[in-house]
């Protein structure tokens, strides 16, 4: 009986292992490409950037940021930053402002590269409110993302 528990603790004890090797090695690939977004903790010396509320009556929608200088991130609605220049794409959240086919000479399914990316310069202390905006009067581009408003924290 001993040599058959010793069997059995030692069968599980490497199918432990390659689990624990497996989860190491998932939490390293993510803590290297979290190590290049310069995210950080909330505090006087960072940078806050927020995607919400929006103001559906004046056009303007949340968002959520899904990717900073080139490298995708979980999408976020809130984001702390070092101070510094940022690259931030984001998804704006306007679902409902599509315009109605009959509205528009050609019903376009995508839009025009660059409307969800803004270049942001973010000092310490303050908070940046990224929004999307609805541009009903261009077909061309009926959405662009700007910067609402800055504050101090």
């Amino acid at each position: 009986m001993t040599q058959a528990l010793s069997k059995l603790l030692k069968r599980r004890a490497g199918h432990h292992m390659a689990l624990l090797v497996a989860l190491m090695m998932a939490v390293s690939l993510s803590m290297t490409t979290e190590a290049r977004v310069p995210t950080t903790q909330p505090g006087p010396d960072a940078a806050r950037l927020s995607g919400s509320p929006g103001k559906s009556t004046e056009d303007i929608f949340e968002v959520r940021f899904v990717e900073i200088n080139g490298e995708n991130i979980l999408a976020r609605e809130f984001l702390w930053l070092e101070p510094g220049t940022y690259t931030v794409k984001v998804t704006i959240l306007a679902d409902m402002t599509q315009p109605r086919i009959r509205d528009l000479d050609v019903v376009r399914d995508e839009q025009p590269e660059g409307y969800n990316v803004i270049d942001l310069e973010l000092e310490a202390g303050k908070t940046y409110h990224v929004r999307g905006r609805y541009n009903k009067d261009n077909p061309e581009m009926p959405f662009s993302t700007i910067l609402h408003r800055v504050e101090d924290n």
